[in-house]
């Protein structure tokens, strides 16, 4: 319910959601793309805590009229201590969610938190430095949640300050990446020397190619014009089943999300991750250009990270043509 909390508040907003996913130590909600605004943020991370609020009232209310008011603060006083019961379950329950609301305010990304922390900051300096000042306050949480996980020998909390840890480092490099895409086109991006394939490519020919090129997908075409996109796994498992002379047609997908040229790397990301494809191909009207995957947003971004440090050439001589 807490993570059902985030998704309908995103979905409000117009974020899709993929999925929740549930693990021993927690949730989350798996969204397509980032909120728009910090405001945004503040309202998708608060909420969920803001459930775990609503159900500990509930069960306090329901648990006073059962139990008392008086009874209900006695039971939880005496928690460590009593028989198993539905009371104590009940207790249990109420207090639980108290714990989970209290913990995930805890200023560490990627906690509730840690986001309400990031987006607050976000309105003074920025997604970048917030993000950056976010990561650093949940590292120092962590290492102190690990260090007094060792010390009293709670197991739990220091899985979770491991989570916490490796999870802000990985929010600081997906804002940096963010950052970098987003003043590069799809245009910009497409390898003007990517690999294509005709539909009647030979699988055996296609093999070839892999073991000659890094790629991780490649168009199709019919006459110039985009019939489908085959990625080397599916051309590796095609070959394996069908043989060395089927063609690359009966291998390749022909439902393939477009992106037009001019639109900024960061939405050709989100769009990809909305359609969990690791490709997306950019068009100029009824023109296919090339194709964007994984590989080539990766690349932009270590260039921008190196422009960053050194600075850009003068007149951008290594701008792609």
């Amino acid at each position: 319910m807490h993570e059902l909390g985030h998704s309908l508040v995103a979905k409000g907003f117009g974020i899709p959601v993929r999925e929740i996913i549930l693990l021993p130590i927690g949730g989350m909600a798996q969204m397509s793309k980032k909120p728009k605004t910090p405001g945004q943020e503040l309202l998708i991370a608060v909420v969920g805590p803001l459930v775990n609020v609503a159900i500990a009232f509930g069960l306090f209310g329901v648990g006073a009229v059962w139990l008392g008011s008086e009874g209900m603060l006695n039971a939880f006083s005496g928690l460590a201590d009593s028989a198993p019961s539905l009371q104590t379950m009940w207790v249990m329950l109420t207090a639980s969610n108290v714990m989970l609301a209290v913990f995930n305010m805890l200023p560490a990304l990627p906690m509730d938190g840690g986001r309400v922390l990031r987006s607050v900051l976000s309105m003074g300096l920025g997604p970048s430095k917030a993000t950056a000042i976010a990561a650093v306050v949940a590292r120092v949480l962590a290492v102190a949640m690990l260090l007094f996980s060792l010390f009293t020998g709670q197991l739990m909390l220091g899985l979770i300050a491991l989570f916490v840890f490796f999870g802000a480092n990985a929010e600081a490099r997906e804002e940096k990446m963010s950052g970098a895409l987003e003043h590069v086109t799809v245009a910009q991006a497409i390898n003007p020397r990517a690999v294509t394939f005709a539909p009647d490519t030979t699988m055996a020919d296609a093999i070839q190619w892999l073991v000659r090129n890094p790629q991780p997908a490649f168009a199709v075409l019919h006459d110039r014009r985009l019939v489908g996109v085959v990625t080397r796994r599916e051309l590796v498992t095609a070959a394996q089943e069908k043989g060395p002379y089927a063609y690359v047609a009966a291998a390749m997908k022909r439902e393939v999300p477009t992106i037009a040229a001019t639109v900024p790397l960061t939405e050709a990301r989100t769009q990809m991750n909305a359609a969990e494809s690791p490709y997306i191909a950019v068009v100029s009207g009824e023109e296919f250009l090339g194709l964007i995957t994984e590989q080539e947003l990766a690349q932009q971004a270590a260039m921008a990270d190196v422009f960053a440090r050194f600075g850009r050439p003068s007149g951008d001589r290594f701008a792609r043509q």
